[in-house]
């Protein structure tokens, strides 16, 4: 009887492929890299053609590994909010539009002037912006002509790929609930969003539950992947929605923070979170019937690595590689407030919570004595400190019963301990921490063709491995610390304008 699952992980750099048995274990994985092309300032492309590589290529590699015939289902991860037109039958017609490429923006204005800022995000969700599938669609529309006359679906990434495996044309919730086009408390797409962009309802795909079994390996694929002919293939979701199921939220009350370059803090629902504010944004959730709303960070642990590798490194003895876990060491006992200092994350502006493209970064508070451990302690006292405003918009909303932790920025342990004790909360740090985007999308897999029983099993396949506790006796010290980070911000805010002038 099969007894595994192969999950895609087809994220922003490269495609991990990976294997887990009917226990839940992590087997075997391979990973295939390809490029993005930048370009214009904010224009990000990539190839279709090399996600189709990556895919078989890292397919083939499981199957020397994995006899075909054990093989129970296949099931996808995938970057969220591009655009990608594909004829009917499901070849590119260009290349794929990316979720940071922000060349629609007098679309977005468009679709504001007609609905309203805020009642496109009461319908979808989310705040409308470039960043979007929809307003990218309404631009191709506008700008190539000739391409979007031949369009017969727009598609994502994961789901062109399950295009080309199985020939059908579809999604699934959490990835539709990314293209700033879906009406979030009923699971189709929006009338009102569609009328407004000028898009044709057929266009755009079905939209399925993530456990949908969407269709079945094709002859052809079977050929160039190796899986066999008739295999099983599953909706899963997008990568927001995937690591979400890998670190555990899979229930009202649990919240997880992921670390990486960039940030975020979610938490899962039994319904869509209406911020009056709207400084966070809202996903359908891969388990049916539940929402994960998000808060953001652009700069987390990239605006350490830009301090380690601009400002220490470069008079650092040449092959020194020890300069991180020098500086865990150095700053575990720096106090709150790192001897007056203050640094504002704000390195690529900023999405929650204060949603500025031109806001700066900030080192405030420097002195003759301040030294290079203070500034790293007071980078991750910023890194948390924004952080914790998700944590604060989402307590006013649901309690957070249990909080954990994940992605490589998981591994600083004075970053966790900070943001536990900026928070006052515990937080769980599982076993694995960079491995949650391709769990979950295994755990979907699974669900959905019976090999798992239920969502549940996260559980066993990543538990707790330690639990940080916060330093109760300087919560408070943050708490007003905190109001002095968001002033810095405030009364900043206009000089990040005249300087993005300049």
């Amino acid at each position: 009887m099969p007894s595994y699952i192969i999950a895609h992980d087809l994220g922003t750099s490269g495609n991990k492929v990976t294997a887990f048995n009917e226990s839940g274990e992590l087997v075997c994985s391979f990973t295939h890299a390809y490029d993005t092309h930048f370009f214009n300032s904010n224009w990000a492309e990539q190839d279709p053609d090399a996600w189709g590589e990556a895919v078989c290529s890292c397919t083939r590699e499981i199957c020397t590994q994995i006899d075909p015939r054990d093989i129970a289902a296949v099931s996808f991860s995938g970057q969220m909010q591009g655009c990608l037109c594909v004829d009917r039958e499901g070849n590119h017609l260009r290349p794929h539009l990316l979720y940071c490429d922000q060349r629609a923006e007098e679309e977005t204005n468009q679709l504001i002037d007609v609905l309203g800022f805020e009642h496109i995000y009461r319908l979808t969700g989310h705040r409308p912006s470039s960043a979007y599938s929809i307003e990218k669609l309404m631009w191709i529309r506008d700008h190539e002509p000739e391409i979007f006359s031949r369009t017969h679906k727009m598609l994502n990434a994961k789901d062109y790929m399950i295009c080309k495996l199985t020939g059908a044309f579809i999604t699934e919730r959490n990835d539709a609930s990314g293209t700033n086009a879906m009406d979030l408390l009923h699971d189709r797409w929006s009338e009102e969003i569609l009328a407004a962009a000028g898009i044709d309802a057929s266009l755009m795909p079905d939209i399925h539950q993530s456990t949908d079994i969407v269709g079945y390996v094709t002859g052809e694929a079977a050929k160039l992947t190796g899986l066999l002919e008739g295999t099983p293939v599953v909706a899963g979701a997008g990568d927001g929605g995937c690591a979400t199921i890998g670190a555990g939220s899979i229930a009202p009350g649990i919240t997880y923070t992921n670390i990486g370059s960039s940030a975020w803090t979610s938490m899962t629902t039994t319904e869509p979170l209406q911020d009056p504010s709207m400084k966070v944004f809202t996903f359908a959730h891969p388990v049916p019937g539940l929402y994960h709303p998000c808060g953001t960070m652009q700069t987390a642990g990239s605006s350490f690595k830009w301090y380690v590798d601009s400002l220490l490194k470069r008079f650092a003895p040449a092959g020194n590689d020890t300069i991180y876990s020098e500086l865990e060491e150095k700053t575990e006992d720096i106090p709150p407030g790192s001897g007056g200092l203050l640094f504002l994350p704000y390195l690529m502006g900023e999405r929650t919570p204060w949603w500025d493209t031109e806001a700066k970064g900030v080192l405030l508070g420097l002195g003759l004595n301040t030294t290079a451990d203070e500034i790293a302690h007071a980078i991750h006292e910023g890194i948390a400190m924004n952080l914790n405003y998700s944590y604060e918009i989402f307590s006013h909303h649901q309690e957070t019963e249990r909080c954990r932790v994940t992605g490589g920025g998981a591994r600083m342990g004075n970053l966790v301990t900070l943001l536990s004790t900026v928070t006052g909360l515990p937080l769980e740090v599982p076993r694995y921490l960079e491995e949650s985007t391709s769990m979950g999308a295994a755990v979907i897999g699974g669900v959905g063709c019976g090999l798992y029983p239920d969502f549940s099993i996260i559980e066993r396949m990543n538990p707790t491995a330690s639990v940080i506790h916060p330093v109760m006796d300087q919560h408070q010290a943050y708490r007003k610390l905190q109001r002095i980070f968001e002033r810095a911000y405030l009364q900043n805010r206009e000089l990040f304008a005249e300087l993005q002038s300049l």
